[in-house]
């Protein structure tokens, strides 16, 4: 089953145009048996789950599963993809409330969903504001296997 949400380009990434409440949704992306590993070597987590198919069909997943910390990098990459911020975006200020939901399994296309849900004017910067989005990234099936809210500076529109 493909993800069934349509992409949903938000073209205009000044400060102004994020508003509360916006839902935007990005392109899908299927997660390989490559990304898993490149992601294990990378990073240095060579868990078991992730790398031993025996030992994993041995567990309550029944195989092996994507690392929910590369499951959280695809969601705020599919944002990137999707053009969310590009030109205007100045800086990530951090992450929030990341839940770990759900396994992503090898072979799986999933999609990330971007709710802008607060902003505000920026106290040090006149030219800039700090927008709040919940990032989540969906399974092919819609269900939420890893939600947070990122925090990001972002220019204002020129006058």
């Amino acid at each position: 089953m493909a993800v069934v949400q349509p992409y949903t380009p938000h073209s205009d990434g000044w400060f102004e145009a994020q508003e509360p409440g916006g839902v935007h949704y990005t392109p899908s992306r299927t997660i390989t048996d490559a990304d898993v590993v490149l992601f294990g070597g990378m990073t240095g987590d060579l868990c078991e789950l992730h790398t031993n198919e025996a030992y994993a069909r041995s567990t309550e997943f029944g195989g092996r599963i994507a690392h929910g910390m590369l499951n959280l990098s695809l969601a705020h990459g599919l944002v990137t993809r999707a053009g969310h911020l590009v030109g205007t975006g100045i800086a990530l200020l951090g992450w929030n409330n990341i839940a770990f939901r759900g396994p992503v399994r090898i072979g799986e296309t999933v999609q990330a969903r971007r709710t802008t849900i607060e902003k505000r004017e920026s106290r040090s910067r006149p030219d800039a504001g700090i927008v709040i989005d919940r990032v989540e990234l969906l399974t092919q099936d819609g269900v939420v296997a890893v939600s947070g809210e990122v925090t990001t500076l972002v220019r204002k529109r020129p006058v």
